[in-house]
């Protein structure tokens, strides 16, 4: 039940370093269901990889140095040699205080609960074109068997498909190289050229779709107007998930929304350290570790909101890419080695 960690990396910084392009790690976790996961709860919370640290940094460190003037203040022999007589807030505000927390949490819960439909929606949808792809190459293998040539155009363009689909949404149109010896140079550099990829695959997998529907010739007009039908409701269907994920990908969180919390969460922490009855240095890592809790919450709804970067927490496209050609791969191999028998000129 650990943590499994797919590619090369350091996997620590949720995604912020740019040390060299490709180098993070995706961190996932399924959790052990039978029995006592002991295991699972130790590697899970002391686990570093895939944690949003460098998101909590910045408030963090304000939130420190507020911490330790606050002890400094209320200690005064440590302050510039002279007594300051400062206002007990934890006796004057301290109920009022705590009443900012009920909001804030309300905030936090909702954030972070949007954050993670987002994620299982934006993983439905590559679900869903994993799921397409299948079938699709399944379809035109078994009905395009007297057109190898097409089948072969729609396999090769299915494949690509996830590739153009990752690249579309990280705006990295030139990350082509796993499709050399998939696609001819020359359908490489127009793949690259075309201003959405994904459309592109598209057309060429309508493209070949038409073409080993036009060149059958052994099946009735209705059987083949069906099964046309079938790949072109799959197409479409490879168009709605990548949609969907655009949707995801472009559309985050209002600003006001998210400037409301953030401000509300960053003045409740500053103002924290003086409510504090402690006045002693233990009030720093107190106040610390409340804080890193509170923003920790923040951080995850930001690491996962929109998850198609090459980051610790985001979904592994790599991974998907090579489950599709693999699948493909495997749907060919089947019709070689089993054809399809004819009785009367219909495909069994």
């Amino acid at each position: 039940p650990a943590p499994e960690v797919h590619g090369t990396g350091c996997g620590f910084c949720g995604g912020c370093c740019t040390v060299r392009p490709r180098a993070h790690e995706v961190v996932t976790y399924k959790a052990h269901t039978a029995g006592c996961d002991c295991k699972g709860w130790f590697r899970t919370v002391f686990f570093l990889r895939g944690r949003p640290i460098l998101h909590v940094l910045p408030p963090l460190l304000a939130i420190s140095l507020m911490t330790i003037f606050c002890a400094l203040a209320k200690d005064s022999r440590n302050l510039l040699g002279r007594e300051w007589d400062f206002p007990h807030l934890e006796d004057i505000l301290k109920e009022d205080y705590a009443l900012l927390l009920t909001p804030l949490s309300f905030l936090l819960v909702y954030r972070l609960n949007r954050s993670a439909v987002r994620f299982y929606d934006a993983r439905a949808a590559a679900g869903k074109l994993i799921e397409s792809c299948r079938v699709l190459a399944g379809e035109v293998v078994r009905f395009g068997h007297h057109d190898p040539g097409a089948v072969e155009e729609m396999c090769r363009w299915i494949v690509s498909f996830p590739v153009a689909t990752r690249n579309f949404l990280r705006q990295n149109p030139a990350e082509v190289a796993e499709l050399e010896g998939i696609l001819k140079e020359k359908e490489i550099e127009r793949l690259k050229m075309a201003p959405v990829q994904t459309l592109y695959c598209c057309d060429r997998m309508r493209q070949a779709a038409l073409r080993v529907t036009r060149s059958n010739t052994k099946d009735p007009a209705p059987l083949v107007a069906n099964m046309f039908q079938s790949m072109e409701e799959h197409i479409c269907t490879l168009t709605g998930a990548m949609g969907a994920m655009e949707r995801i990908n472009n559309t985050p969180l209002p600003f006001a929304y998210v400037s409301h919390l953030r401000t509300c969460l960053v003045l409740y922490l500053l103002g924290l350290p003086w409510m504090l009855r402690t006045q002693s240095w233990w009030s720093v890592p107190l106040v610390i570790l409340i804080s890193y809790a509170l923003l920790g919450v923040e951080a995850a709804a930001v690491a996962c909101e929109r998850p198609f970067q090459d980051q610790a927490n985001h979904l592994p496209f790599d991974q998907f890419a090579k489950v599709v050609a693999e699948n493909v791969r495997q749907i060919l191999e089947q019709a070689e080695e089993e054809p399809l028998s004819t009785d009367s000129g219909l495909r069994l």
